[in-house]
């Protein structure tokens, strides 16, 4: 190979070419992987009851997502918004930011619930300290009786902050929730996060069976012969690593930060992620899917004045591509046609949208095939049963997208498949003649030198040779990274031109 060669071949990189005519029996054809995309992905997660293996299912596969988003070095950001209309919590709202600590008793009943949302000050390195004027189950749930600007005080008597509450009231709950770090400065989470837990009752409380929840993944049960002493406190770290914990609840007992929605420079992605997709069941059981995505991308979540501030704000570039994923096991029951919503998410995107699907697209993890029988569902799991979501396979094949069964076991391929289409990097490269399979030859380039090649690739292994179609496929781990060069040799079949 030459490296004058290359450089002479590269006007027509994007089609392939060849040093020689068709009708000679050798060819190199020479391509450069695409250049990077930017992509904004709003992920839609059904909250209904009947959610929350499929829930789980999605929690585990952030790497899937950006494997390909991070090769690229695509310009990415991440919200994830429910498909529950109903409650004004959700609704089209990006629910980052958003969580809840929960106690419960040995029963099941809940003793003590602090949610917190984006208009806490929950920021990097802030702890939130219950002011002891307003030790009840009753006053912690208001974010105006914490105090933000108070040294932590893990397992120690919180300093208050000059509130004027009625003080310590046991009589809805003896244990309560009294601090509690979530988003810490300069370790990582699981370094960091941890809850404090107070006893404002003149009693012991033995705290065998009770656990620390929330609506989603986080469950940890006290061990047996846990004893909260009267008005002590108890520490609850990721870790016992965590300065002051008493417990450790485990590294995947996360509290959300306060991330409205992920992006390339996010720290610690994953585990936010996680959380932000493990939104419980308590959601409508009429799920609006199409129809929350129109609220979260438009007045008033959305604003269009620069000065705005609209609830979702941010989230959407005007420079970037926006796709859509939908999760749900029940068939969408927004009140517009299917087309009328396409309408509305390309117009976001401007005219171009409507005939370039990498503008808009809009995959789905749902009962993706019609069912035998009218009522029947259209696939089953050991999880359960899911409708047809024949409106949502409408929008997936009319922006061309991505879809899938939401009864597979496993939701790695077609997250690894979205994540590599949305970045913009190609796997399938058409090769100009019709290759004899003995003489085929694949190899990575850096640049268009001779001396910057990375790899030789073995067929049958990283990538595969399709006949029908004449063209090269890469294996998804095997995908060139972006603006490399790919470079094919092979001599033609006898007869083929």
């Amino acid at each position: 190979m030459r490296s004058a060669l290359i450089l002479l071949l590269l006007p027509a990189l994007s089609a392939g070419c060849s040093d020689y005519e068709y009708s000679q029996p050798t060819h190199e054809d020479v391509f450069i992987q695409n250049q990077l995309n930017t992509v904004d992905l709003l992920l839609v997660v059904d909250n209904s009851c009947s959610m929350v293996e499929e829930q789980s299912k999605l929690a585990g596969n952030f790497d899937s997502f950006i494997q390909y988003f991070d090769e690229a070095e695509v310009d990415w950001q991440l919200g994830v918004i429910t498909t529950d209309v109903d409650q004004a919590k959700f609704s089209g709202h990006l629910i980052g930011g958003d969580d809840e600590i929960v106690l419960a008793d040995a029963g099941g009943r809940e003793i003590d619930r602090v949610e917190y949302d984006r208009d806490w000050p929950v920021g990097p390195g802030v702890v939130l300290s219950l002011d002891p004027s307003y030790f009840a189950a009753t006053s912690n749930d208001s974010a105006s009786k914490w105090c933000v600007d108070v040294a932590a005080t893990p397992g120690a008597s919180n300093p208050g902050c000059a509130g004027t509450g009625p003080g310590t009231d046991a009589s809805r709950g003896a244990v309560i929730i009294t601090e509690f770090a979530p988003d810490p400065d300069g370790v990582a989470d699981a370094a960091g996060e941890w809850v404090e837990l107070t006893n404002i009752s003149a009693e012991t409380v033995d705290l065998t069976g009770y656990s620390l929840l929330d609506d989603g993944r986080n469950l940890y049960a006290f061990p047996d012969g846990t004893m909260l002493a009267a008005g002590e406190a108890l520490v609850l770290g990721r870790t016992l690593d965590v300065e002051g914990a008493d417990l450790a609840v485990g590294t995947d007992f996360t509290l959300n930060n306060h991330d409205l929605f992920l992006t390339a420079a996010t720290a610690e992605p994953e585990e936010i992620f996680a959380e932000m997709v493990a939104q419980g069941i308590t959601g409508s059981g009429i799920e609006m899917g199409l129809e929350a995505v129109r609220l979260a991308i438009t007045e008033p979540l959305r604003s269009v004045a620069a000065d705005g501030t609209g609830a979702n704000d941010g989230f959407i570039r005007d420079e970037a591509n926006f796709s859509v994923l939908i999760v749900s096991d029940e068939e969408d029951s927004s009140p517009l046609p299917v087309n009328d919503y396409l309408s509305i998410y390309a117009d976001m995107k401007g005219e171009d949208a409507y005939r370039n699907h990498a503008r808009m697209n809009v995959s789905a993890v749902i009962g993706d095939r019609a069912p035998e029988f009218e009522g029947e569902p259209s696939c089953s799991s050991a999880n359960g049963q899911a409708d047809w979501g024949r409106r949502y396979l409408r929008a997936v094949e009319e922006t061309v997208g991505l879809v899938d069964s939401i009864c597979d076991d496993d939701f790695s391929p077609i997250v690894n498949e979205l994540g590599l289409t949305l970045s913009g990097l190609q796997a399938d490269f058409a090769l100009s003649g019709m290759p004899r399979l003995d003489s085929l030859k694949v190899s990575i380039y850096a640049d268009a030198d001779e001396s910057s090649k990375i790899r030789d690739l073995t067929l049958d292994v990283d990538y595969s040779y399709i006949e029908e179609e004449n063209l090269i496929r890469f294996e998804l781990d095997q995908v060139p990274e972006s603006q490399q060069y790919i470079l094919v040799e092979y001599q033609v079949q006898s007869g083929s031109n």
